[in-house]
């Protein structure tokens, strides 16, 4: 079979198993991103602090839970683990629609982490074994391009009905979302149980002690997650504060929500727009052939965001990330999925997305403490100078893994 033809079908294969899927999960996710911080400032009177603490507790979530995830994920397989991933999201979902303080809210986006955690790292490994390494760049970048244009429609959607409709509406969209995806899965899983049965045996572990799978992956790999785990902690590190320092900004302007989700939805939209020339960069020449511009481009964006000082001047900076952030399309994915190991492979994705969701869930939280103790320039000039340590490491420390699945 040539490359076109495994190509083709592995995107068949894909595609009712992992793209529509997370299409519909991607859409109720961004439909709250530029009203978070609106939510929490305007129903709870949230400080600046409080709403950064908020707008990362989804990524806390996530970051306490990569490990557990690997675990469930080892021991009772693909499906069962992302099932329950789709449960858990209704059911912050719904916690947040009628959450009536911070604490309430902030346990919401808490178990939302939980749920991204779960089903990021089934779908992570289904990648990893299903999809081969010399096409993983295009199939994997498709995913996250389904994920873009997911985020086009979600910002859009959300900010208009908070707008015009209620604040709390696009939360219970959420929940009908996740139903629909939840259906999906289950059909999916039915008419697809034998090769759903073959990738789960790569992925149930033999070994009933699990902590000492964990232990033989930090053992044998220390050095990729001290050079590519950190990059991927810094590249999640700017793409979490662009999604927060763009709408908190428009609120610091006096924006309405609409208009702020207006300027994160033509972000995105950018954003959505480069994932083929990705995924052809990243399988003809390589995955640090994206990530270097990207990690270079997002930090640039976000060190100039508090220089604007109106509605056109924030939407280029948006723009400009977005372009950033386009050009990192499935880059932390397609690493992950390149170094990973057969053996104990749950393990070291869940191992690897705990590197990223380390840089996710703290820069909501690092920016909104420094932002309020010194300033938003300060902060964002943190990330920038952040953000070019990262850019360093990945070149002159990481290699490239585009012909290989490990160091």
């Amino acid at each position: 079979m040539n490359k076109n033809q495994t190509l083709k079908s592995t995107l068949i294969t894909l595609a009712w198993s992992v793209y529509i899927p997370s299409f519909l999960l991607s859409v109720a996710q961004g439909m709250i991103i530029p009203i978070l911080p609106g939510f929490a400032s305007e129903e709870m009177a949230a400080t600046t602090f409080i709403i950064g603490l908020i707008v990362s507790a989804k990524a806390i979530g996530m970051l306490i839970f990569d490990i557990p995830s690997g675990m469930i994920l080892s021991r009772f397989g693909m499906n069962k683990t992302m099932m329950l991933g789709v449960i858990l999201f209704a059911l912050s979902s719904l916690l947040a629609a009628t959450a009536q303080n911070t604490t309430f809210l902030f346990l919401a986006r808490i178990i939302s982490g939980i749920s991204f955690s779960l089903w990021m790292i089934s779908r992570h490994s289904f990648i990893a074994i299903a999809v081969p390494v010399e096409i993983r760049g295009r199939a994997i970048s498709i995913f996250g391009g389904f994920g873009r244009f997911a985020t086009i429609l979600g910002p859009f959607i959300g900010g208009i009905v908070a707008e015009f409709i209620g604040i709390r509406v696009p939360f219970v969209i959420q929940i009908f979302l996740a139903t629909i995806t939840f259906i999906i899965l289950m059909i999916n899983y039915h008419k697809s149980e034998k090769y759903n049965n073959d990738i789960n045996k790569h992925l149930i572990s033999q070994n009933k002690n699990f902590l000492s799978g964990f232990s033989t992956v930090f053992k044998n790999n220390y050095k990729i997650f001290a050079t590519a785990g950190f990059v991927a902690s810094v590249l999640s590190f700017l793409r979490a504060a662009r999604e927060f320092m763009i709408p908190f900004w428009g609120e610091e302007l006096k924006l309405s929500k609409d208009m702020i989700g207006y300027i994160v939805t033509a972000s995105f939209a950018i954003d959505s727009l480069l994932f083929p020339l990705v995924g052809y960069v990243m399988d003809r020449w390589g995955r640090k052939f994206t990530g270097v511009p990207a990690l270079i481009i997002l930090s640039i964006a976000i060190f100039l965001i508090p220089f604007t000082s109106d509605l056109y001047s924030l939407f280029l900076i948006g723009i400009l990330a977005g372009a950033g952030n386009g050009l990192s399309t499935a880059f932390i994915l397609t690493l992950g999925a390149d170094l990973s190991p057969e053996k104990n492979r749950g393990e070291f994705l869940g191992t690897w997305r705990m590197f990223a969701d380390t840089g996710a869930s703290s820069a909501p939280l690092a920016i909104g403490y420094m932002g309020q103790i010194i300033s938003v320039s300060f902060a964002s000039t943190f990330t920038a100078i952040f953000g070019f340590i990262g850019t360093i490491i990945l070149i002159f420390l990481v290699r490239d893994t585009k012909n290989i699945n490990k160091y």
